[in-house]
């Protein structure tokens, strides 16, 4: 439009001084147009007005072309924008069916938006549905879909590696990882699913070496999963060469792997579940040199050994700087009643009751009130600790 007037206002300035020329020359000039037989007479004053008329008369037609355009165009939208309205409920009617556990609606809804771009929420929503009604082949079926598109791809890898490893399909959870975009699999939630494919798989060595490498984005998941990790590579190990291999192995590991508690805390525990309680209790001291670690000291109460002098006396060192600590009291009790020293066992226990009052402690305090004949207060300790939750250990 503003092109429009520019031009405008220049034929008006050109006609203007056409006009200005003529008054001066006291002349109205004459002008002939001759076509094809057709002869147009007129002056100046005629030619300026003509001129005017035709171009007032295409700038109406272009007006009225560009708004037919425009009104044409607009009823398109409106209809384009009717049909999204339309999907658009459907999404959000599913997935409040979904959110009511109304699984047959929000598939019904799901469905008719099947084939549309939602950046494959839609169908991740529809698997979730499918899940729930019990057809888990076509909720893989839309989980393959959404991993077409770029924003749910890796949340649909994610439900198929969970469904692999939920029907113990390690090999195929394996290979759907390794076939993630390298960023994808440094992702958190991507290298648990690793992991676990791994220890599923029986691949524990292989687990421990890809561990050190994800050690920061683990986090606190780390000690749990290296323990879990060393524990099935050092049963492999002692199954097949036996425990004094297990233990030549253990020496032979790098000063830095024998100084990870998680590690030293899988290799102990098979040194006990091989019978070797000796050679345990011997790690157990030797890890812990200065204070008790909350994956180490709970070992102490498998230790079955008639004389288990270093363990006590290690105990008693660390409960003179902390003499209300519940779980090393708890810890006491347990060695002192599997070497059997009941007067040491009770008076530990006892503390550690008054202290926690904690399940495993009034259990094991039945057990000796029981064999001392005290028969009431065995039972009233039992009936405590069946109303009494299992607290987990906690190291001050």
């Amino acid at each position: 439009m503003s092109q429009l007037i520019r031009i405008f206002l220049v034929l008006v300035i050109l006609l203007i001084s056409v006009v200005i020329a003529a008054m001066m020359f006291d002349d109205s000039g004459y002008v002939m147009v001759e076509f094809n037989g057709w002869v147009a007479e007129m002056n100046v004053w005629s030619l300026c007005l003509s001129l005017i008329a035709i171009f007032v008369g295409l700038m109406l037609i272009n007006l009225l072309v560009k708004a037919s355009l425009a009104a044409a165009s607009g009823s398109k939208n409106w209809l384009g924008n009717w049909g999204s309205r339309k999907k658009q409920r459907a999404f959000t009617s599913g997935l409040i069916a979904l959110a009511e556990t109304n699984y047959q609606v929000a598939r019904e809804n799901f469905k008719k938006i099947e084939n549309e771009d939602f950046d494959g929420i839609n169908l991740l929503a529809a698997a979730d549905a499918e899940i729930q009604l019990g057809q888990l082949e076509q909720a893989k079926r839309y989980w393959r879909m959404a991993k077409t598109y770029e924003k749910s791809a890796l949340a649909a890898n994610l439900c198929l590696i969970r469904d692999a490893l939920q029907h113990y399909q390690s090999d195929e959870a394996i290979t759907l990882i390794q076939s993630l975009s390298e960023k994808q699999q440094t992702q958190t939630a991507v290298l648990k699913l690793w992991a676990q494919a791994l220890g599923q798989a029986g691949k524990w060595q292989e687990l421990k070496e890809k561990l050190k490498g994800w050690r920061k984005a683990l986090g606190d998941d780390y000690e749990a999963l290296m323990q879990q990790a060393s524990k099935g590579n050092f049963a492999e190990i002692a199954s097949k060469e036996g425990a004094e291999q297990l233990k030549q192995n253990w020496q032979s590991l790098p000063r830095s792997t024998r100084k990870d508690p998680a590690q030293q805390a899988a290799y102990i525990q098979q040194l006990i579940d091989q019978g070797m309680h000796f050679d345990a209790e011997q790690a157990l001291l030797e890890c812990q040199t200065s204070s008790p670690h909350p994956l180490l000291l709970p070992l102490f109460k498998q230790i079955k050994l008639p004389n288990p002098a270093g363990s006590i006396k290690k105990l008693e060192t660390w409960l003179k700087k902390d003499d209300l600590n519940v779980e090393l009291l708890s810890t006491l009790g347990h060695i002192a009643f599997n070497a059997n020293d009941k007067l040491l066992a009770e008076k530990a226990l006892a503390k550690a009751i008054k202290l926690g009052n904690r399940q495993e402690d009034l259990v094991l305090m039945s057990s000796i009130k029981e064999s001392q004949d005290d028969q009431k207060q065995a039972l009233m300790l039992y009936k405590q600790s069946m109303g009494t939750e299992v607290n987990q250990p906690k190291v001050k």
